[in-house]
């Protein structure tokens, strides 16, 4: 594969917050006296975008507690715990290798955007990003207008990029823009959900170079 720009997700594809938003979940689920809880594979199996509907899954009544008043108390709890995540292995290595090829790296998240800098300043990794674009709120809904216009606007051929990422709505940014698209199945989704698509699914980063 050639290209000229990598599109990085990062929460499960990059940043491994897997298992403290599967605990922030859970903790939320205790709050509010729900009896489920989510182990990995559970979580792999049913997390989706927009949030709203993996909330659904889970099985939260927005009758007994609306929608906004849970995603809260969910930032509020993940908040806790993001500091503790790291890096996937193997994320340096791929970040330091396509910068050494020369390609122009980026990230367009669905996470709100003054936590999404803070989680990436927490690996002195910002070098390697010529942009980093988050969303304006907590909802976590879609980015696929986002990355629509940041093509648009930066006048970039589809085909010259690379999405990177570790769900299906990755997949569906990169259709909705026109590029190709890599899934890891070691992020917030399993390679079972992963594989409903066409794009090309890797086990972990450690594959990435693989395809370049």
């Amino acid at each position: 594969m050639k290209c000229e720009y990598v599109i990085w997700d990062w929460n499960g594809t990059l940043f491994n917050d897997v298992q403290i938003s599967i605990d922030a979940m859970n903790h939320m689920l205790e709050a509010k006296e729900y009896s489920q809880r989510l182990d990995f594979d559970l979580y792999k199996s049913i997390f989706s975008f927009p949030v709203i509907d993996y909330y659904k899954k889970v099985g939260l009544d927005f009758d007994r507690h609306p929608f906004d008043e849970l995603a809260q108390l969910f930032i509020d709890l993940y908040s806790e715990l993001q500091d503790s995540a790291g890096l996937f292995d193997g994320a340096r290595d791929a970040l330091k290798c396509f910068s050494n090829l020369g390609m122009k790296q980026n990230v367009i998240s669905v996470c709100e955007k003054e936590r999404l800098y803070h989680q990436i300043s927490l690996f002195d990794i910002n070098h390697y990003f010529d942009d980093v674009i988050g969303t304006d709120d907590n909802y976590a809904v879609s980015k696929a207008d986002i990355a629509k216009k940041w093509f648009a606007d930066r006048s970039i051929k589809p085909d010259k990029a690379v999405f990177i990422g570790d769900t299906v709505h990755d997949y569906e940014v990169a259709r909705a823009v026109g590029c190709d698209c890599i899934l890891i199945a070691d992020g917030h989704q399993s390679r079972e959900v992963l594989s409903k698509t066409d794009a090309v699914i890797i086990n972990s980063l450690s594959e990435i170079l693989t395809n370049f």
